[in-house]
């Protein structure tokens, strides 16, 4: 389910306003809102590539790894890798995976140079058990396991496009903003992402108005919601 951008807008309003900090204007607050949730969203190709990455010695990063491509799922997809070697042209590419020889297996990115030191050693080549990849040029890579280079059964991860553009659409009435469902757009994010959303806006919004009370206290709110998060 997608975050209402009019109760985003309502809370930010509410806080700006507490204690006579300030008003936030439609349009002020659709820039904010822009950058609040690309933000979030290039945070979560971030975290999902650290997790990936810390998962060999922390076995419990596994469930939140599931949890960020659940909420990257409106633009995940698997795709063939065309011959083996062109990646898609376009998009984040996440993991590359094999498909033959039963269930797909994740493959181990290494460097060009080892996987000739393990062809042309026999030592070694007994311990190549399994396939691996390497980056050859941009959006290309090479698989090779010890019988040589495969070029079918290759699939990637990939995340395409970007959430829409969200806007807080409004009619002036009485010379006051206010909220037009009609010409509406809600943010893409996950219902999860609301608090955070308020709190990214808050810290903008105290920047552009130069309230350094309202931008601390947004910025000790970010804090504590993350450390929330972590536990």
């Amino acid at each position: 389910m997608a975050v209402s951008i009019d109760t985003v807008y309502q809370t930010v309003q509410a806080l700006a306003n507490k204690e006579q900090r300030g008003y936030i204007t439609p349009q002020e607050f659709n820039l904010f809102a822009n950058q609040a949730q690309d933000d979030i969203f290039e945070q979560y190709l971030y975290d999902l590539e650290a997790m990936r990455a810390q998962r060999p010695q922390q076995h419990q990063l596994g469930d939140s790894v599931t949890h960020i491509i659940e909420k990257l799922y409106p633009w995940y997809s698997l795709q063939t890798v065309t011959g083996g070697t062109f990646l898609p042209s376009v998009g984040h590419i996440g993991e590359i995976f094999l498909n033959q020889g039963g269930p797909r297996r994740t493959l181990k990115k290494i460097d060009p140079d080892t996987v000739g030191d393990l062809l042309n050693s026999t030592f070694h080549l007994k311990g190549f058990t399994d396939a691996v990849y390497f980056d050859d040029g941009h959006k290309r890579i090479q698989v090779w396991d010890k019988t040589g280079q495969i070029t079918m059964g290759i699939t990637c991860e990939t995340i395409q496009g970007r959430p829409t553009l969200p806007y807080w659409g409004y009619t002036i009435v009485n010379e006051k903003p206010t909220y037009d469902a009609t010409t509406t757009n809600d943010f893409d994010l996950d219902r999860s992402e609301q608090t955070d959303l308020v709190i990214k806006i808050l810290k903008l919004a105290g920047i552009s108005i130069e309230d350094q009370q309202l931008y601390q206290g947004a910025q000790a709110e970010d804090s504590l919601n993350t450390q929330q998060e972590n536990k």
